[in-house]
C-alpha cells in the first residue's frame, strides 16, 4: 500500500481528473475491482437497489470476472440482502452490515414514517400483528413472494384505511429489522426473516447497536463515512449527507473521524479490501479541475462553508490512478441508478444539466443505464431501446465502437 502523499502533492493532471479518480475508487478498474459480489457490496457499504434487474449489473461492474449467476448465488447463500437501511430508498448490503447500518440511520426517516402511518391509519399493534403473521408464514413455507405475504395479511383480516398501506407495512417491517429481502425469483426478491442476520451489536457501534443516543453512534457514523469516502471519493460532506440523509455538519464530523481513525497508529490497513488511510483534498477549478491532496494532517477540521469544498478519499487513490489511467479513461456501461451517478450530490465532473435530463428525464424517479467514456456520460441506453447520445458527446468511429463493445461485454455477463 502506498502512503498518503505530502501536503503539496497533486494528482496526475487530466481534463476530467475527478471522474477518473471516482471511477477508480468505485471499483470499476482492475486495481480496485473486488474478487466476489459480496465483497464488492461490502466495500461500497450499500448499493442502490431500486430496480431489481439493475442490481446484478451494478455489482458485476465492480467484480472481476463475475456474471449474473454469481450475484444470484450470493443472495441465495444469504451473503447479500435487499432492504431499506437508509434514506428511505432500497439498497443492497451485505448481511453483516444490514442491521447496524439500519439502526445507525433509522432516526433520519422516523418523522416521515410516523407521518405516513398516521395518514394510513397504521398503529404499533397493527405492525406487530403484521410481523407475527409474516414470520409464521415463513416458518411454515420459507421465503415468500410479496403477493403471498400480502394475501396472508388480507386472509387474517388485516386492513388499514389509506391507499398504499400494504407497501408501507412491507417497508416498515424491513426498517424495523423484522423482515428483509433475500434470494431473487424473476424480477422479485423473496421476503425472509431478518432475525438470522448478524445483530446491530456486532457492528462498529458495539453493545449499544450504534443507534442515535447510544455511546457507539459516533463510531457507527465514522465507519459509514470511512467506507463511503474509500469507495466514492473524492467526495464532500455534502455528498455524504445526501447519500445518508445526515445533516451536513454531522457528515463532516463523521468524515473527519474517519480520517483520524484510518491514520492513527496501529490502524490495520488492508489495501486488498479497500481498508486504507483516508486523506483530504480540494478540487482546484471546480469538479472538472485538478485534485490537490492536502494530506490527513494538513489542516484542522473544516467548518461553515468550507465543509462543501473539502474532499475526502483514500490516500493511495492518485497512485492507483497513475497505474490504471488508461482503464479509467475507457468506456463503461453502467447500470440504472449506478453509484457513479446517484452516489453524489455534485456530479458536475460526470455530466452537465442536459446529461442529467438524459439520464433521468423526469428529474427524479427512474434513471437510465449510462455509458461513460473518458470520464463523461456520452449516452444512455433505456431498457429495450437503442442508444440516446448526449449533446456534448464527440461521436466518432472510435467512440461508437467502444460504446458498442461495452454494451456487448456487459450483456454477455448478464446473460
Amino acid at each position: 500500500m502506498t502512503g498518503a502523499p505530502g501536503p503539496a502533492a497533486v494528482a496526475p493532471r487530466a481534463p476530467r481528473e475527478m471522474s477518473y479518480l471516482r471511477l477508480v475508487a468505485q471499483g470499476l478498474v482492475s486495481a480496485t475491482a473486488s474478487p466476489a459480489p459480496a465483497e464488492a457490496v461490502r466495500r461500497q457499504l450499500a448499493v442502490q437497489g431500486q430496480q431489481v434487474f439493475s442490481v446484478p449489473h451494478a455489482i458485476i461492474s465492480r467484480t472481476a470476472g463475475a456474471v449474473r449467476d454469481d450475484v444470484d448465488a450470493a443472495f441465495e447463500a444469504g451473503e447479500l440482502v435487499r432492504s431499506w437501511p437508509m434514506r428511505g430508498t432500497v439498497h443492497v448490503t451485505t448481511a453483516a452490515d444490514h442491521h447496524w447500518l439500519r439502526v445507525a440511520l433509522m432516526h433520519r426517516t422516523d418523522a416521515w414514517t410516523r407521518s405516513g402511518e398516521r395518514r394510513l391509519g397504521i398503529d404499533d399493534a397493527m405492525l406487530e400483528r403484521a410481523g407475527s403473521i409474516a414470520l409464521a408464514l415463513m416458518a411454515e413455507h420459507g421465503p415468500v413472494m410479496r403477493d403471498r405475504l400480502i394475501g396472508a395479511w388480507s386472509d387474517a383480516g388485516l386492513v388499514a384505511s389509506g391507499a398504499g398501506w400494504r407497501r408501507h407495512l412491507l417497508v416498515r417491517l424491513q426498517r424495523e429489522g423484522v423482515l428483509v429481502q433475500g434470494p431473487r425469483r424473476g424480477n422479485e426478491h423473496l421476503i425472509v426473516s431478518a432475525a438470522p442476520l448478524p445483530p446491530a451489536e456486532s457492528g462498529p457501534g458495539g453493545a449499544g447497536g450504534g443507534g442515535r443516543g447510544t455511546d457507539g453512534h459516533r463510531a457507527a457514523l465514522a465507519e459509514i463515512a470511512r467506507r463511503y469516502a474509500a469507495s466514492h471519493g473524492p467526495a464532500s460532506a455534502t455528498d455524504l449527507a445526501r447519500w445518508t440523509s445526515l445533516p451536513v455538519g454531522e457528515a463532516s464530523r463523521a468524515l473527519e473521524d474517519a480520517v483520524e481513525l484510518t491514520n492513527a497508529a496501529g490502524y490495520g490497513a488492508d489495501a486488498a479490501r479497500g481498508e486504507v488511510p483516508l486523506t483530504r483534498a480540494v478540487a482546484e477549478g471546480g469538479l472538472r479541475g485538478d485534485v490537490r491532496v492536502l494530506g490527513a494532517g494538513a489542516r484542522t477540521a473544516p467548518s461553515g462553508r468550507e465543509r462543501s469544498t473539502v474532499l475526502y478519499m483514500r490516500a493511495d487513490l492518485p497512485d492507483l490512478l497513475a497505474v490504471c489511467r488508461r482503464q479509467a479513461a475507457g468506456t463503461f456501461f453502467l447500470a440504472s441508478f449506478d453509484e457513479v451517478h446517484v452516489g453524489y450530490k455534485d456530479r458536475a465532473c460526470l455530466t452537465d444539466a442536459a446529461g442529467e435530463l438524459l439520464i433521468c428525464p423526469a428529474g427524479n424517479g427512474m434513471f437510465r443505464p449510462l455509458l461513460v467514456d473518458r470520464g463523461r456520460v456520452v449516452a444512455v441506453r433505456p431498457v429495450g431501446e437503442g442508444l440516446l447520445w448526449a449533446d456534448d458527446a464527440r461521436r466518432s468511429a472510435r467512440l461508437e465502437a467502444d460504446v458498442a463493445g461495452a454494451v456487448r461485454g456487459m450483456a454477455r455477463r448478464l446473460a
